[in-house]
């Protein structure tokens, strides 16, 4: 009795599991499907052929049977007894290895079956595992959408769920592959408390990252304002979530979590924002340019952007923050037959880098012209016309004409969501779609920006976490933009990761002093992008004689003195050389014992910490 009740347990628990492998994600499943089909056919095959060659003779016959045998498995119909005679069914191990080739054969062809005629009970389960884990839910089905929840459920096991209510049926096969569900009904679409119910969300339990991905962006602002206000009334704490969306533009500060409710983390991009910042993590500027043995650069920065529409500008933005080195200078010469500098009109960083309008495009002799004076200088060349063909046309001609010249540049070909590069060395590479890389991962971007805030709060009797809870909008997307320059200030050390990791950090004083300058280059860069200028001095003047007498009748004083916010002023916005005498300044007025060229220093020691936060996000 007891041996029949475990054998029918197991029984149960191995059908149970290989019906639930129809629900998990595409890599598990694929993988135990080959496997199904590999031992299927290799025992089939093996059995029936030495089988019927035993009781019948080698001849064709047996050979006909035997092929004809192999595919009557993968039906559910088996040939036992004409070839139960053969010395490997002779023993129960033989016989139990010839059934489990007929179970692997069959549950390979019923797979489809079971897919189909099971599919409420697939639904069921798929809800299920939503209940338990981080839970990424998707506002918006579209192609950009599913690549990402793709790459979220595979790489870092993420449960997915999508919401649309105008999401077809195109879409299903492809999440269902990945173990993801589409949820249709009103209280999804409509996010209330139902919803919290179903996913299982509440105070103090698990962790959900909100993406709104719909192609329209007030839907997605609509959607996040709506998802908030149902968890803040469930008392769901902002350090249980984070939102990450598309076209939300400056809305985004507000839904961020900061002495009141909101998302414990945002990030808010465009597409043509994350092409540029993907483009420049793969191939990074410092890639580009040599260093000394003491991290100064030993070439300048010069790149040509041919296109100055969304996309020309976008990267042209990340370039110029990404391509900030001790010892060099940045230059970019842009060419567009009407270029929209309107974009850059009255904007600082105008008058501090050295940037050239030019309105022919990249087919005519003049631009090739252009090249040949400036060959040994140019580092990288972003086509971005609009249009990919265009692209592709123009990135060939250049690509051929520099040949396999020693000093030619790495050429970008970038389009909204995607992009190809062609190296110095010739070789190429492309990137379809931007959402199928981890870009957008969010808790990995902020374990690496909390560590750089950290590091800025020096002294804080706060845990990092602490100090990421208090750190506005812009303040975060400065540390995040600070934690992705890591590669360049590891390849002017001349350091790897592994070795940074090991303790091999920091550098001697002499190489710590020029990637301390190089920081804050990318750090005025960064502000000038964002729109800020150098605070004037009378400005300045201003908010200290505002904050003495502050500090004189409550004994402090909340007045900044060194950054206005709403104007977009900083006054450390000045030359390396200068900081120290800022330092002082602002000292002999507030009784500190501030040290600007130290901040920048902590960034730099704050690299390991990244690494480390990297490496134990991407476990």
């Amino acid at each position: 009795m007891i041996q029949s009740l475990t054998l029918i347990i197991l029984v149960a628990a191995f059908f149970a599991a290989a019906v639930l492998n129809l629900a998990l994600q595409s890599r598990v499943r694929g993988t135990v499907m080959a496997l199904a089909l590999g031992l299927g056919v290799t025992i089939g095959a093996v059995y029936y052929g030495f089988g019927y060659a035993w009781t019948y003779g080698l001849n064709v016959t047996s050979l006909v049977r035997a092929v004809l045998a192999l595919c009557r498995m993968f039906g559910g119909v088996n040939d036992l007894g004409s070839i139960q005679g053969s010395p490997m069914l002779q023993k129960s191990t033989g016989t139990a290895v010839f059934w489990i080739g007929h179970f692997c054969a069959f549950y390979v062809t019923a797979s489809a079956a079971i897919a189909t005629l099971g599919e409420r009970l697939l639904q069921k389960i798929r809800v299920t595992l939503l209940r338990f884990g981080p839970l990424l839910l998707i506002y918006g089905v579209n192609d950009s959408s599913v690549a990402y929840g793709r790459s979220m459920a595979k790489n870092k096991r993420r449960s997915v769920m999508f919401v649309d209510p105008d999401a077809g049926t195109s879409y299903e096969s492809t999440i269902h592959s990945f173990g993801a569900i589409i949820d249709r009904s009103s209280a999804a679409v409509t996010p209330d408390k139902t919803l919290l119910r179903k996913i299982n969300m509440k105070a103090g339990s698990r962790r959900l990252e909100l993406a709104a991905f719909h192609t329209d962006g007030r839907r997605n602002l609509d959607y996040a304002k709506k998802l908030l206000q149902i968890m803040t009334d469930a008392h769901i704490t902002p350090d249980q979530t984070s939102l990450v969306a598309s076209g939300i533009g400056e809305e985004s500060a507000s839904l961020q979590a900061l002495d009141g409710p909101g998302y414990g983390s945002v990030l808010t991009f465009d597409d043509y924002d994350l092409t540029s910042r993907l483009i420049i993590r793969d191939y990074p500027p410092c890639s580009l340019i040599s260093f000394d043995a003491y991290g100064r650069a030993e070439n300048s920065f010069h790149v040509v952007i041919l296109g100055f529409g969304r996309m020309g500008r976008a990267l042209f933005s990340e370039l110029l923050c990404n391509g900030q080195f001790s010892g060099s200078t940045f230059r970019a010469d842009i060419f567009d037959p009407s270029p929209q500098n309107g974009y850059l009109h009255r904007r600082e960083l105008t008058r501090n880098y050295d940037l050239h309008f030019h309105t022919q495009d990249g087919r005519i002799d003049d631009f090739y012209e252009f090249l040949q004076e400036n060959m040994r200088t140019i580092r990288c060349i972003a086509v971005c016309t609009g249009n990919a063909e265009n692209n592709h046309e123009i990135a060939q001609d250049l690509s051929g004409w520099y040949g396999h010249a020693d000093n030619a540049p790495l050429i970008v070909e970038a389009v909204r969501g995607s992009y190809a590069c062609t190296q110095p060395d010739g070789t190429s590479a492309e990137c379809r779609n931007i959402y199928d890389s981890d870009i957008l991962d969010i808790s990995r971007i902020d374990a690496m920006a909390m560590q750089i805030n950290h590091m800025y709060n020096e002294g804080s009797p706060f845990t990092a976490p602490q100090d990421w809870e208090k750190c506005g909008y812009f303040s975060r997307m400065s540390s995040r933009a600070s934690a992705d320059f890591y590669p360049a200030v590891l390849r002017a050390a001349e350091k790897t990761a592994q070795q940074v990791l090991a303790g091999d950090w920091p550098p001697d004083d002499r190489t710590m002093e020029n990637l301390a300058i190089t920081e804050h280059l990318r750090w005025c860069a960064f502000h000038y992008v964002y729109g800020y200028a150098v605070m004037p001095r009378e400005e300045f003047e201003r908010r200290a004689a505002i904050y003495r007498e502050e500090a004189e009748r409550t004994g402090k004083s909340r007045v900044s003195l060194t950054r206005d916010q709403d104007k977009k002023l900083h006054a450390c916005l000045i030359p390396w050389e200068e900081l120290d005498a800022l330092s002082d300044r602002v000292n002999a007025i507030t009784g500190g014992q501030i040290d600007y060229k130290q901040l920048d220093r902590n960034n730099v020691l704050a690299v390991r910490d990244v690494l480390c936060a990297m490496q134990a996000a991407d476990q």
